[in-house]
């Protein structure tokens, strides 16, 4: 059943520091495509509620999920010394994925602490909990069957294809029926979310806009024209890099370790630690480059109090008053410095490609865009270019991958991220291949893992384009049976399949019972391209039975 025929779509987006879902009725989009609903979660850190949770999750010491968000952490913070060593306690993890190229479903990821657990039962168990509590939200105001649902998980655009695959397999895991589920790029969510909830003429055919979707972890980048079908053309491959809100966090800590020194810092418990985290997330959101030049208070425990005046270096530039400590106004943006720069330096590349010529829209998207500082920076540096803030600019993802949900044919073209094809068997040239290649069947010599390309990467291709099929054959006389092993690379051009970067996405096996032809048969493989999957085909020849298979490929 196409997506847009299910009954319900949720969404989840999990994130690096805060994660959430959403939903949508069928019936609702087809009346009114904004209204997307969210769960508002109790912050008690003296924010209103919010549309997403800390992606905090604590286990006992048995590696039994205990729970998620801001229960964990304060949980946590409130176990004895004893239990604390125990227990493990993961917030922040999920840049653990980004950019791993050894990343199996047997890799083992640290804790706050150092102690480990498999990744895959800690980003399991927390897709788990979001999906639980969805289901028992939901079952106060209606009862949905399970097959009802299409679920959406949305992905950073810049991960590797073993980070997606990943998160795939966690959501199974986790007790999403696999075919019920579709992977969202987050920026082509917020694309969406920004198009339905944006005047239309501020889309008109040709135009050619840009989504910077800046989070926790990762900044992603995307460009997309709008084609006269109104459907979104992807126009440049995502691109971005690890400059999300954490860096600014990061900052922080290290200003922290200056003014106090490293041994007051591991003074603190664990709970006044969470304190002034949740204190300089206030300080984070509200921060405003130009209204005032006041000073950002912050509440410190007593051991960082004590230990000021035995330190040295930059302290003379803070007070403290009370149990409050004054950080100069120059001094809290000096931490949006870095990722700030890297993100115009970004956007400034991206602009100056000629595809991008007639773009004159910027749309700023993500818990970092909140951030008046970068909200600044973006329009300093772009003064030709509008730039807008999206509304509930933290929850643009969110709402957007519903949107996907329901009609994920609405980014109607996209490029290819990688090199696509199958790897094969050929005639071996002594003087191309290399030898250890060299493979003896039935007399014949052959060069094994052939990359035998059907889709470059870049290629620019419409939702449902297939492409012109290549042929193969059987290497063995008395072969009955045909696999089609389907393989990606990152480059334009490989010529093997166990080149650096290639990988297997899957495999197809064709059936040839009839053996009268012997090494004579044929078996026609094409390629369609489908919205963030690849529907790869392949065809008997004899018979013309057509085996497929479905790949996830953004």
């Amino acid at each position: 059943m196409a997506s847009a025929q299910k009954l319900l779509v949720v969404a989840i987006d999990f994130g690096t520091t805060y994660s959430g879902y959403a939903f949508s009725f069928y019936h609702e989009y087809k009346s009114n495509k904004k209204k997307v609903r969210t769960y508002l979660w109790p912050t008690g850190i003296g924010l209103e509620q919010s549309t997403k949770a800390p992606t905090s999750i604590l286990f006992d010491s048995r590696q039994k999920f205990h729970s998620f968000g801001y229960q964990a952490e304060d949980t946590y913070t409130r176990l004895p010394d004893d239990h604390q060593k125990q227990w493990y306690y993961f917030k922040r993890f999920k840049m653990t994925l980004f950019k791993n190229e050894n990343l199996n479903e047997m890799t083992r990821i640290k804790d706050v602490t150092g102690r480990e657990m498999r990744a895959m039962d800690v980003f399991s168990a927390g897709i788990n909990y979001l999906r639980d509590h969805f289901h028992e939200m939901l079952q106060e105001r209606s009862i949905v069957e399970e097959e009802d649902i299409q679920w959406v998980l949305t992905v950073p655009a810049i991960w590797n294809d073993a980070a997606k695959q990943f998160m795939r397999k966690a959501a199974v895991k986790a007790g999403i029926n696999g075919d019920r589920l579709k992977l969202a790029l987050e920026p082509e969510a917020a694309a969406l979310y920004c198009k339905s909830n944006v005047r239309q003429e501020m889309f008109p055919i040709g135009h050619t806009f840009m989504i910077v979707d800046s989070g926790g972890g990762t900044v992603d980048v995307t460009a997309h024209k709008v084609r006269l079908s109104g459907k979104l053309q992807e126009v440049l491959p995502p691109s971005g890099g690890p400059w999300g809100g954490t860096k600014v966090d990061d900052a922080f800590q290290t200003f922290l370790v200056k003014v106090f020194g490293l041994a007051a810092i591991r003074k603190m418990s664990k709970a006044e630690n969470l304190q002034i985290e949740r204190e300089f997330e206030i300080v984070k959101r509200s921060f405003n480059p130009v209204a005032t030049m006041s000073a950002a208070n912050i509440w410190i425990p007593y051991c960082l109090r004590e230990s000021l005046g035995r330190t040295t270096g930059i302290q003379h530039s803070i007070k403290i008053r009370g149990d409050k400590m004054s950080i100069p106004h120059l001094t809290v943006a000096s931490f949006f410095d870095v990722p700030v720069q890297k993100i115009v330096n970004h956007v400034r590349e991206l602009m100056a490609k000629p595809e991008m010529a007639s773009t004159n829209n910027i749309y700023l998207v993500g818990g970092l865009s909140d951030s008046k500082l970068l909200q600044a920076a973006m329009k300093k540096a772009f003064p030709h270019i509008q730039v807008h803030i999206s509304v509930e600019a933290s929850s643009a993802v969110l709402k957007g991958a519903v949107i996907f949900g329901h009609d994920s044919d609405i980014i109607g073209w996209r490029i290819a991220p990688l090199t696509y094809g199958v790897s094969t068997y050929g005639s071996f040239d002594h003087n191309r291949h290399p030898r250890h290649k060299l493979t003896l069947i039935e007399g014949k010599e052959y060069c094994s893992g052939i990359f035998a390309k059907i889709i470059t990467n870049g290629t620019s291709m419409r939702n449902g384009q297939a492409t012109p099929y290549r042929q193969f054959s059987p290497i063995y006389q008395n072969q009955t049976s045909v696999s089609i092993e389907v393989t990606a690379s990152p480059s334009a051009s490989p010529s093997y399949a166990t080149d650096p970067g290639c990988r297997v996405l899957g495999t197809i096996l064709v059936r040839m019972p009839d053996l009268t032809r012997g090494t004579n048969r044929k078996v026609k493989v094409r390629m369609i391209m489908g919205g963030t999957e690849l529907k790869v085909e392949a065809v008997d020849g004899n018979t013309g039975v057509t085996y497929a298979a479905t790949f996830d490929c953004i």
